[in-house]
């Protein structure tokens, strides 16, 4: 399996059940994962400044990961 978010164990990292393979909803392989990570840094870094300093102390402990 190419996901992302298979465990050794074949559990979903995501769901922590067992993976249930290419049907199932989170399944990406590990480059379209990285692809959607850069997306949506993207798209946080282009917010005002005050909007990326409430995102980053609300959800990151105030650090900006992006």
């Amino acid at each position: 399996m190419d996901c992302f978010a298979i465990c050794e164990n074949r559990y979903c990292g995501v769901l922590g059940r067992p993976c249930s393979g290419k049907s199932c909803g989170f399944h990406k392989t590990k480059k379209e994962q990285e692809e959607s990570l850069e997306k949506a840094n993207a798209r946080l870094r282009s917010l005002p400044e005050y909007q990326q300093e409430a995102i980053a102390v609300k959800y990151y402990g105030g650090v900006r990961k992006w």
